[in-house]
């Protein structure tokens, strides 16, 4: 398997439908690979504008995090920023009414913040302990995590385990733990009957609402709302290999976009020989 497949998502023998189901005595072929690599590109809009004068305008950058684990648990990292660039045609326009800099900086709640139109170069950080797969508060081992619940219900009695902070009392059992779900489907190296129980449990969350994203994705949507804040989070989920592939958050507070809290994300993830270098 090359490491252009592997991280594209799992192997798989069969193909699930929207709600995750296969047919009666399929099963998943066994993974191959060393690593467990997955791959986060995150586009955000910068939470202040820049520029001079009458010439403010909005930057995007983009951030691309990368981790490869074994399956003791000891894991390879990379984060770097790809660089910032204005986030539309209006904003392009005034950068350029502002002179075309490509570099900014300015001082805010007593820190210094800088962006650059040029990317960050690469490095790939050792693995660094605790070793392990977490979920929640618990380190769990590879042969634990394989070796969980694949009924829905199951599956989220046993998260709620893993999520109870120790001598505090217990997760209340009705409630869902959409992180989880979603790492389950992503972050961790689960069987695919577990991430088909993790998406079903997503999906049926009370208020998701659940919609075609095209090339056999759906995208799980789920919509909190406080005081004067509205929030929007979005997962799309392959549902052939039942991985997560991207993220999006819009949130709103007085009716008003928070460019800080909002983002989308590629995700990728799966098995690979490839050793950790940085991309």
């Amino acid at each position: 398997m090359t490491a252009a497949t592997a991280l594209t998502g799992a192997s798989h023998t069969t193909s699930a439908d929207a709600t995750g189901r296969t047919g009666v005595g399929t099963r998943e072929a066994v993974a191959e690979g060393k690593y467990w690599r997955t791959r986060t590109l995150q586009v955000m809009t910068h939470p202040r504008q820049v520029g001079r004068g009458d010439n403010k305008y909005w930057l995007v950058e983009r951030r691309l995090s990368e981790t490869w684990t074994l399956r003791d648990g000891r894991a390879w990292t990379t984060f770097r920023r790809l660089g910032a660039t204005p986030k539309s045609a209006a904003d392009r326009a005034a950068w350029k009414r502002d002179g075309s800099p490509r570099k900014w900086s300015y001082r805010t709640e007593g820190m210094l913040l800088e962006l650059s139109m040029e990317p960050q170069k690469g490095r790939v950080i050792p693995p660094r302990p605790p070793h392990g797969w977490f979920l929640g508060y618990t380190r769990l081992t590879f042969e634990e995590l394989q070796a969980a619940p694949t009924d829905p219900k199951e599956l989220k009695t046993w998260l709620h385990k893993l999520y109870s902070t120790p001598g505090e009392p217990p997760i209340d059992p009705s409630a869902d733990l959409p992180s989880a779900y979603a790492d389950l489907m992503h972050r961790l190296p689960a069987p695919k009957a577990v991430r088909m129980a993790a998406y079903q449990l997503l999906s049926q969350m009370p208020g998701a609402t659940v919609t075609d994203a095209g090339k056999g994705r759906k995208k799980v949507t789920e919509h909190s709302e406080r005081p004067n804040t509205k929030a929007r989070h979005a997962r799309i989920i392959d549902t052939r290999d039942l991985l997560l592939v991207g993220t999006e958050l819009d949130t709103i507070h007085n009716g008003k976009q928070l460019n800080a809290k909002t983002w989308t994300t590629d995700v990728k993830s799966g098995w690979t020989d490839n050793e950790p270098a940085a991309s």
